[in-house]
C-alpha cells in the first residue's frame, strides 16, 4: 500500500477505475477507532529529541501503526473513509461480496484484528527509553449511510459518510457527538486543504 492510496477509498478506487459512481446510499457497517497513547508519545518525543526530530519519529510510529490497522481493514474488504488525529473512520458495504460474511460480521472481525494486533504492540519505547502504552477503541454499528463526495473537483474534494449508523459508531467510539448531534466524517488528506 502506497502512503496516498490509504487517502481514498478501495471502492472508490475500483468505481474511478471502473467509470462508474458509488451509490450514495448503502447499507452496511460503519467502524470507529480512536488510537490512544500517541499524545503523550508526542510530548515525550519532543522533549526527548526536540521538535523536529521528535516530530520526525512520531510520524514514523504513526505511519507503522496505521498501516497495520489498515491493513486489518483491508483484510476484511473494509474501506478507510478518513483520519482524524489519531482516529480512522472505516465502512463496510454490504455489496462486497464474501460468501457467508456480513459487513457486520466482517467490520467486527477487523476490530478484533486492530485489538490483537494493538494488544501485541503494547507500548511504543522512545529512543530515550520511555515506554509508553498504546491501545485502541473500536465501535462498530451497522445500518444505512449516506457516502459522497463534497468539494469542486477541480480543486479538492473529500469522501464523506454520514448518517445515524455512522453516528452510533462514533458515539460509541469516544467522538464527542454532543446531544441530539448529526455526525458526518470526512477523509483528511495530507495537507489538509
Amino acid at each position: 500500500m502506497t502512503t496516498l492510496s490509504a487517502f481514498l477509498p478501495i471502492d472508490r478506487r475500483v468505481a474511478l477505475a471502473e467509470g462508474r459512481e458509488l451509490p450514495d446510499r448503502a447499507e452496511g457497517a460503519a467502524l470507529f477507532a480512536d488510537i490512544s497513547g500517541f499524545t503523550p508519545l508526542t510530548a515525550t518525543m519532543r522533549r526527548e529529541l526536540g521538535a523536529r526530530r521528535g516530530a520526525e519519529e512520531l510520524i514514523r510510529h504513526l505511519d507503522a501503526v496505521f498501516a497495520e490497522l489498515i491493513a486489518c481493514i483491508h483484510r476484511y474488504h473494509g474501506n478507510v473513509i478518513g483520519f482524524s488525529g489519531d482516529a480512522i473512520t472505516c465502512w463496510f458495504d454490504d455489496a462486497t461480496p464474501e460468501e457467508g460474511a456480513t459487513a457486520a460480521g466482517r467490520a467486527a472481525a477487523a476490530a478484533f484484528a486492530m485489538q490483537e494486533y494493538m494488544t501485541r504492540l503494547e507500548a511504543i519505547t522512545t529512543p530515550g527509553g520511555t515506554r509508553i502504552p498504546m491501545a485502541v477503541k473500536i465501535a462498530v454499528a451497522a445500518g444505512p449511510a449516506r457516502r459522497f463526495l463534497v468539494g469542486d473537483p477541480r480543486i479538492h474534494v473529500i469522501e464523506v459518510i454520514a448518517g445515524r449508523t455512522v453516528e452510533r459508531a462514533l458515539c460509541r467510539g469516544g467522538c464527542n457527538c454532543g446531544r441530539g448531534g448529526r455526525a458526518a466524517r470526512a477523509a483528511n488528506p495530507p495537507g489538509g486543504r
